[in-house]
């Protein structure tokens, strides 16, 4: 019983400041659930096609399983909601740093993404720093900045990437990887623009599979699997790239008020694989003032060239790059 409160106190915590916040004078209409359908059968590779069509090899690359086909009309309200509110957000020029990790087995955790949100009052600035780019560490000297995870935490982090961009971050909020799985997932699947057919294969998690051209909805493992994937010839910045891709499919596809009673849904899923020092109210914050810039999200990418050093090879920034992304910041 006691669980159960803390959940509804939970989902209550983060849709309600969203909804009072930013529903002025919105009809939220009802939400039909998009379902995936599933044709699984045993060939001799999965294939993911512009149909929505999944076949898996090792018969775990589902799609979306029976659970996850729920509708979510009853989190819709059935009567417009018409609110007066005045107040609007505040969250202006303020740096909300994401890092993604990626814990392998017997691997330290390192940041293998690791993106800025600059959000400005009229604009919203996405910030991709590539995991290899070659920073100095106290003493421990040449290091890559996702080392500075490994090593000193979300604290050591967010100094390595306040020095590098001569900026101050304000909030951080840390996810491992299988949350996005888990929160796509719950949200029935996610539909994203595939630039280019690509096969993807995963030795440790057995997974083998086609990513073919076009807009296709993917379920949570496939979805995991596109945004690790970097064996394009491209490596960590052609990744960088896809990750940059999948925010704007978000921005086109999630960032709409009609959603937001979907938020609590996908946070109670992905909340274990996340740490953050973000409140509910300071998530609806973000959340409002994303939604009020959705048509102007810039993305930006620190460009350099790749360089042998003691035989690690490293990112190391061009120097106009670097300045051009701390102007964007003052």
């Amino acid at each position: 019983m006691n669980n159960q409160i803390k959940k509804v106190a939970l989902i209550l915590a983060i849709s309600i400041p969203i909804v009072l916040i930013a529903c002025s004078r919105i009809n939220m209409s009802k939400l039909s659930s998009n379902v995936i359908e599933s044709n699984n059968q045993e060939t001799d590779e999965g294939i993911i096609t512009n149909d929505n069509k999944a076949v898996d090899e090792n018969k775990d690359i589902n799609s979306i399983d029976e659970n996850n086909k729920e509708t979510i009309e009853e989190n819709s309200p059935s009567e417009s909601i018409n609110y007066e509110v005045s107040t609007e957000p505040s969250i202006t020029n303020k740096n909300l740093l994401i890092i993604g990790i990626d814990a392998r087995k017997n691997e330290p955790a390192r940041a293998d993404a690791i993106i800025l949100i600059n959000m400005r009052n009229d604009k919203v600035n996405f910030i991709s720093i590539p995991r290899d780019t070659l920073i100095k560490l106290d003493k421990r000297g040449n290091q890559k900045i996702n080392a500075s995870y490994a090593y000193g935490g979300i604290d050591l982090c967010i100094d390595s990437v306040e020095k590098l961009l001569d900026t101050k971050i304000d909030n951080y909020l840390v996810f491992n990887f299988k949350a996005i799985q888990k929160g796509v997932d719950a949200l029935g699947g996610f539909t994203v623009t595939i630039p280019k057919t690509i096969k993807i294969k995963d030795p440790e998690l057995k997974k083998c599979f086609t990513l073919r051209q076009g807009s296709i909805k993917l379920n949570g493992i496939q979805t995991l699997e596109y945004l690790r994937y970097r064996s394009d010839g491209r490596g960590d910045i052609g990744r960088i790239y896809r990750q940059q891709e999948f925010i704007k499919d978000l921005q086109q596809s999630f960032l709409k008020l009609e959603n937001v009673p979907l938020i609590p849904k996908a946070y109670l899923a992905v909340k274990d694989e996340i740490k953050t020092d973000l409140s509910a109210s300071n998530m609806a914050s973000y959340f409002i003032s994303a939604y009020r810039l959705r048509n102007n999200f810039e993305y930006y990418t620190l460009e350099g060239y790749s360089k042998m050093i003691d035989k690690i090879s490293y990112y190391v920034l061009y120097k106009d790059s670097l300045n051009k992304i701390r102007g964007v910041l003052k």
